[in-house]
């Protein structure tokens, strides 16, 4: 069997992977537009603020080791999946018998002037070694952000330690508005002010000003911000300028079923490009976290290598880790009821619907993180459990059985 992925990711990594643990025989072919071997997505800030080498996420020689045909600095131009084919810009053809779509996703701004040259991105490693090339050979002073959820806020942090000027707009009252309380968000937005980025708050963009390159965005007020760099994470947009023509169902991202199949059955979807549904509530949309993207290549794999997996479903869930105070979200940020406690420099918020755990914000103290997700994902009933949540030793000694038999 020929099996194709394009991408070569956490989602089309793991694929590979995972038909790899059962399937030796199969022809295995990755093709990726960057010219690296696969690499570690959160291990990028670390790399660019630390000088630690970039962590290849399975060692430089992964491609032999798991037989793959790994094909770097290459792009897809089309899609055809009536003849099973696929044809890169150079129009040489490759023909398969499963295909595989991990093709990721872009940091997004919907600002007309967008696409203009000088918005720069941060998703990918070409596109930050361009962003940090800048900084280091002197061409880029200043910075100014579009955004401020968590892509955004990480990036800013990253130049701001780079010695950029940075400054941040949000057109909302609060940072990282869809993952966080208004507490937690005002604790982490201080943070980010005492590490020298400029964050304001109910700013409104209009537009990327410039012509032909991006010099400034524009504010709704008419006040133009000008910066050297110009970058729009407001979110993330998925990668399907390759389905042009193909008639594979997307909306905002690829529509999949639950072994994640595509409208083509021999064509299969991971990661940042598709939308999932999210596993407590259902709601569909693209959830561009990396545990997600994992998740997804393991199905995809499993039921390429012949053992039909069905996903579970998307999650909510995100961390700051270079604020200088860990930060981690998950899940929902309203319910029933709202266990809270600040103390000690730490804050731990507990989001209840009914006898079931649903959303979780920590802050300072994420040891418990692990078993909160357990107990949320599972949809345990907690009510025994619900008067030592907000011990911060809760899920060690005395409670670490309770926690257990809730997990069965």
């Amino acid at each position: 069997m020929k099996i194709i992925i394009i991408g070569a990711g956490p989602a089309g990594v793991t694929a590979a992977e995972t038909i790899r643990c059962f399937d030796r025989q199969s022809e295995l072919t990755m093709l990726t537009d960057e010219p690296y071997q696969p690499y570690s997505p959160p291990a990028m800030a670390d790399h660019f603020i630390q000088g630690n080498e970039l962590h290849f996420w399975r060692g430089s020689d992964w491609p032999a080791q798991m037989g793959v045909n790994y094909l770097s600095g290459v792009r897809v131009r089309s899609i055809e999946p009536q003849v099973h084919r696929i044809v890169l810009d150079s129009g040489e053809a490759h023909y398969f018998d499963k295909l595989v779509l991990a093709t990721g996703a872009r940091l997004y701004a919907p600002l007309h002037g967008a696409e203009l040259e000088g918005v720069y991105n941060f998703k990918s490693l070409s596109a930050a070694e361009n962003l940090v090339a800048k900084v280091r050979s002197g061409q880029a002073k200043t910075a100014l952000i579009v955004g401020a959820g968590f892509i955004g806020m990480e990036i800013a942090l990253l130049l701001s330690d780079l010695g950029v000027s940075v400054t941040q707009i949000e057109m909302l009252e609060q940072v990282m508005a869809t993952m966080l309380d208004a507490e937690t968000a005002s604790i982490a937005l201080d943070l980010m002010r005492s590490r020298g980025v400029d964050v304001r708050l109910n700013t409104r963009a209009a537009e990327i000003a410039g012509n032909g390159k991006a010099t400034g965005v524009q504010l709704e007020t008419g006040e133009v911000l000008q910066a050297d760099l110009i970058i729009a994470a407001t979110g993330v947009k998925p990668n399907l300028d390759l389905l042009e023509g193909s008639s594979i169902a997307h909306q905002w991202g690829i529509l999949v079923n639950a072994n994640l199949q595509t409208n083509h059955p021999d064509i299969y979807a991971a990661g940042d490009c598709l939308e999932t549904p999210n596993r407590l509530t259902g709601a569909r949309m693209v959830h561009a976290i990396f545990p997600n993207a994992i998740q997804q290549g393991q199905v995809v794999g499993m039921n390429l290598a012949g053992y039909p997996m069905e996903y579970e479903g998307a999650e909510r869930m995100n961390s700051l880790k270079h604020l200088g105070l860990p930060i981690m979200a998950a899940g929902e940020k309203q319910g029933d009821c709202v266990l809270r406690e600040h103390k000690n420099g730490t804050l731990r918020t507990i989001y209840l619907k009914g006898n079931q755990l649903v959303g979780f914000q920590l802050v300072g103290d994420i040891r418990a993180a692990g078993i909160f997700h357990a107990l949320m994902v599972q949809q345990c009933d907690i009510s025994s459990l619900q008067a030592h949540l907000l011990d911060p030793n809760f899920g060690e000694g005395m409670h670490a059985w309770e926690a257990l038999s809730a997990l069965g």
